[in-house]
């Protein structure tokens, strides 16, 4: 089992904390730039014995086997150069970004880096099993692959070692399948509200047969058939409800539909 410190007090962070502790690591410090934000997470591993110290100057972090930087993307850089002079502390140095190169951390002279990447929505206010969080991983050294395989393990989750550029691809995946359909959620709420839970049951046999089947064959609609008189139903109606940007996506999102299967028979 490792020590862990982390850098960072937010929903990665916080969560991450908690997994490594419930899988026996020992979480050694929690730094951050406000005291009362590390003392949060601190307070949360101490209801299960811990001896973690909230801490916010680097240079009181202790030796750890692994520290792990989760901040916000922007900040990995300032907190890369201003741990650099600390980087033989610790075995293993790891940043926990979707859409940042490894390079971040080598370009500031550290040499024993990798990533430590979630491919999930972490959230403090939601409890969430890690086993379900699939893990892209990256590291420089061999020992480095070793620590970050063996990490991933005890938490019983799947993962995968990815270059930068692999894990930045899947990265962009997870935007369109998580937050762009959240997105479109957002405007069906306002379309049906206040019955919105009825769409629920037709949204999850969306995804699970996308899932199943590739999303082209579960592909169903107006669109797909070319049905325009239906389709300038839809837009009509929406415009006579003033939900403009609703009416503008469906314009967009039909088009690429109607354009892209245009070109790809689909058997169903």
């Amino acid at each position: 089992m490792y020590r862990i410190s982390i850098i960072g007090a937010g929903n990665v962070a916080f969560r991450f904390a908690l997994a490594f502790q419930a899988a026996g690591h020992t979480i050694n410090c929690v730094c951050t730039r406000s005291f009362d934000k590390a003392d949060k997470v601190v307070r949360a591993l101490k209801k299960h014995r811990s001896d973690a110290k909230a801490v916010t100057d680097y240079s009181s972090i202790p030796e750890s086997d692994i520290l792990v930087i989760a901040v916000s993307d922007s900040a990995i850089s300032s907190v890369a150069e201003a741990i650099k002079d600390y980087a033989g502390k610790f075995k293993l140095i790891v940043h926990t970004s979707g859409a940042t190169d490894i390079s971040i951390l080598s370009d500031a002279g550290i040499d024993n880096c990798g990533v430590f990447y979630p491919l999930m929505t972490l959230s403090m206010n939601k409890d969430l099993d890690i086993k379900m969080v699939p893990f892209l991983l990256e590291a420089r050294t061999n020992d480095g692959k070793e620590m970050l395989a063996e990490l991933a393990t005890t938490l019983k989750a799947e993962y995968n070692f990815y270059s930068s550029q692999k894990r930045l691809q899947m990265h962009t995946a997870a935007v369109f399948a998580t937050n762009f359909i959240n997105y479109m959620l957002s405007m069906a709420y306002d379309i049906a509200h206040p019955d919105f839970t009825f769409l629920l049951p037709s949204a999850i046999e969306t995804v699970r047969k996308a899932f199943l089947h590739t999303p082209s064959k579960a592909q169903t609609g107006p669109a797909l058939r070319k049905d325009m008189e239906t389709l300038n139903k839809h837009i009509a109606l929406l415009k006579e409800r003033g939900l403009d940007e609703q009416a503008r996506m469906y314009e967009i999102l039909s088009g690429g539909i109607i354009e892209k299967y245009r070109k790809e028979k689909i058997n169903f």
